[in-house]
């Protein structure tokens, strides 16, 4: 009786435990959504965290700066003394004598030249700020890849959409035109341009999400997978106008840039390199004491060594730390010109994209919708061919697409812009 019913419960239980197994399985490998059933939507600034927070390249420039950190130490640290011992037997040979146990102890201090010291520590300071001054760059340069990706997503996505729009408005077309060929109205070629036309309008379609899929990837991989396979993301082109004044930007950047900076500092590390190996021509000295038992004898001696600098007299090295100097100055030459060329050319790019936009806006805009509402009304009536209807069509969708093109470009020149001045421009 108790088997049978044990039996009865588990024919009861196993299907329900089964059932919840599959709702935990399909709940483990379903897509992450929101509450909503949505995919998760990111705005600009939440896409910069997740990417400043997670980027292998902000790791890497920590690590730069942990490195210089245990040099400064290394550099700021005292040699460590050595210390000798050694014990064996021994015997009196003449005359004979007993046997003892000799012991020998011996401890050595190497005294570094106090000009060599100082300069291999302002060397390690001077790299600690400039690997710090790296990490504010690395944080410049990954911020303005998370812009450039985020727009250039919402570009396509602004693509993608008037390909739709375009699509529909075909489609709309098409069945008009099916009904006036059926009719007699239209002849039958007009109902071959009109599938053409569909077939282009469903190509850029497909290429325009194609690019959605190609970047939504690429912004994903910045931020290393953290935003997931599928995702959206929320907000719009960057439409501030700051004051474009060449001068006071390049100023700007040559003052506080973090890469300016960097370079600055590794100047300071390679004249300080160049001054220790100048103070290293004076070379360290060790001193030493000893203290010795033998048969038939105990001292104590004391003694000081010092490496006589005759055939290497450090010329290589300080040749080569002069080269060092050198290349450090060059690079922050060539870094302010890039900078000042760099930023002569977003300022333009801006303003000719500002008044791009301003031309869309002030009446472009509206001329093109206007235009294909006639060409639609007229053919509805007979008064205009398709080709006229499609021409207009062709005309807005051009329109809008240099429009969103227009305001990508200035978005992305005043990200270039904030990227090449070193901060946020106001």
């Amino acid at each position: 009786m108790n088997s049978t019913r044990l039996l009865n419960f588990f024919r009861k239980c196993i299907p329900s435990l089964l059932i919840g197994c599959l709702c935990l399985w399909v709940l483990q490998n379903t897509e992450v959504r929101g509450d909503d059933g949505r995919v998760p939507s990111f705005s600009l600034q939440e896409i910069i965290d997740l990417t400043l927070l997670h980027n292998p390249m902000i790791e890497l420039s920590k690590g730069l700066i942990d490195e210089q950190t245990g040099k400064e130490m290394i550099a700021h640290a005292y040699p460590n003394p050595t210390l000798g011992i050694q014990s064996g037997y021994g015997r009196v040979q003449e005359p004979r004598g007993p046997s003892l146990i000799e012991r020998y102890f011996s401890l050595s201090q190497p005294l570094v030249w106090p000009g060599t010291r100082a300069a291999g520590q302002q060397a390690a300071e001077a790299g600690v700020k400039g690997a710090q001054s790296g990490f504010e760059a690395t944080q410049n340069n990954v911020k303005a890849s998370a812009k450039h990706d985020f727009y250039e997503l919402l570009l396509a996505q602004t693509l993608a959409d008037l390909a739709s729009q375009l699509l529909h408005t075909v489609k709309d077309l098409e069945g008009a035109v099916k009904r006036r060929v059926e009719s007699g109205e239209a002849p039958p070629f007009e109902g071959v341009k009109v599938k053409v036309e569909l077939l282009q309008a469903q190509k850029q379609v497909e290429q325009t999400a194609g690019k959605v899929r190609t970047i939504k990837g690429a912004l994903n991989q910045l931020t290393a997978g953290n935003l997931g396979e599928q995702f959206a993301i929320r907000g719009d082109f960057e439409s501030k106008n700051p004051p474009m004044d060449e001068l006071s930007l390049v100023e700007t950047a040559f003052q506080q840039h973090p890469e300016i900076q960097k370079l600055q500092r590794f100047i300071e590390s390679a004249n300080a390199h160049y001054a220790q190996e100048q103070q290293a021509r004076v070379p360290n000295v060790t001193i030493s004491g000893a203290y010795q038992r033998d048969a038939g004898r105990e001292g104590f001696v004391g003694g000081i060594s010092l490496p006589l600098p005759i055939w290497d007299q450090r010329q290589g090295d300080i040749a080569k730390a002069l080269g060092l100097r050198r290349q450090a100055e060059a690079n922050l030459i060539q870094a302010k010109i890039s900078l000042k060329r760099g930023i002569a050319e977003q300022v333009q790019i801006a303003k000719t994209a500002s008044a791009q936009i301003n031309t869309f806006e002030q009446g472009l805009l509206k001329q093109a919708k206007e235009a294909v509402r006639i060409a639609r009304t007229s053919f509805k009536f007979g008064e205009a061919s398709l080709l006229d209807v499609l021409d207009g069509q062709r005309v807005l969708w051009q329109t809008f697409q240099g429009y969103a093109q227009a305001r990508f470009e200035l978005a992305i020149a005043l990200t270039e812009l904030e990227r090449l001045v070193g901060k946020e421009l106001s």
